[in-house]
């Protein structure tokens, strides 16, 4: 992992209107820088309280090892901060070598933050404005690397939501055709027929039509109340011969 693409971690998460933030900031301007933070984050809202936090990104373990010796050099920069954090991808810090001062952010894979331990609040020294310049000095700082890491992160992100999208399609429409196939394995198995090796499917939708409008789809209910009306039509038959035609006519149709 590169600096730049911790750099677009860092910008995504510390981003407005909540943050505000600045790279490769100062303790001064002019003659008067000795030290810099890889990056400086001030929150905007009163109610959070207006933090400052610095960062030190490490991309490397051997970047980090140099640190722990010389802890203090951030101190120029870290004074102004009410918390310090250290910022690396996964396996660059071992468990027990964090300063009891700092907190710490892993970089995972797609460039989103994780924290780790939290940077407790600091006795942090009132801003001076030679520190408010360095940080404006710095307010456009952007980089060509950090730009496409920053797009590729955006990327990375719409092609995660899309195969979300694919894969919940997918199941979707699986689900879907398990329910048709267990629907027309009912049908074969009630009917004795199967369907995907019987080729007239004009002749299996009408007989299906017909049943539904006839009613006999209704098990037994269906076809007790057509034979039922069955029996009425008979007997009305039966009525209207013998009154147009007479006793005989019923009886000569019986024989």
């Amino acid at each position: 992992m590169k600096t730049h693409e911790v750099k677009a971690a860092l910008r995504a998460r510390f981003c407005a209107p909540e943050w505000g933030i600045f790279f490769e900031v100062a303790d001064g301007t002019g003659a008067n820088q000795r030290r810099w933070a890889d990056a400086v984050s001030i929150n905007l809202w009163p109610s959070r309280g207006l933090e400052i936090h610095g960062f030190e990104v490490k991309v490397s373990r051997s970047d980090w090892i140099r640190e722990l010796k010389n802890p203090e050099k951030s101190e120029p920069v870290q004074r102004y901060c009410d918390r310090w954090w250290i910022v690396a991808p996964e396996g660059v810090i071992r468990e027990g070598e964090l300063p009891p001062t700092w907190g710490q952010y892993e970089v995972q894979k797609g460039d989103a933050l994780r924290q780790v331990a939290a940077a407790p609040k600091l006795e942090s020294k009132p801003v001076t404005r030679e520190f408010v310049a360095a940080m404006l000095r710095r307010a456009s700082g952007i980089d060509e690397n950090e730009v496409r890491a920053a797009v590729r992160a955006e990327v990375e992100k719409q092609r995660a939501n899309d195969r979300t999208t694919i894969e919940r399609e997918i199941k979707l429409r699986t689900q879907k055709y398990e329910r048709v196939m267990d629907h027309i394995a009912t049908i074969e198995r009630i009917a004795g027929v199967k369907l995907t090796e019987f080729t007239d499917s004009e002749e299996i939708g009408r007989a299906i039509r017909a049943v539904q409008h006839l009613g006999l789809n209704k098990t037994y209910g269906g076809l007790s109340s057509l034979r039922n009306d069955l029996r009425r039509m008979v007997g009305n038959l039966d009525q209207a011969i013998a009154l147009f035609c007479g006793p005989e006519a019923e009886t000569e149709d019986t024989a």
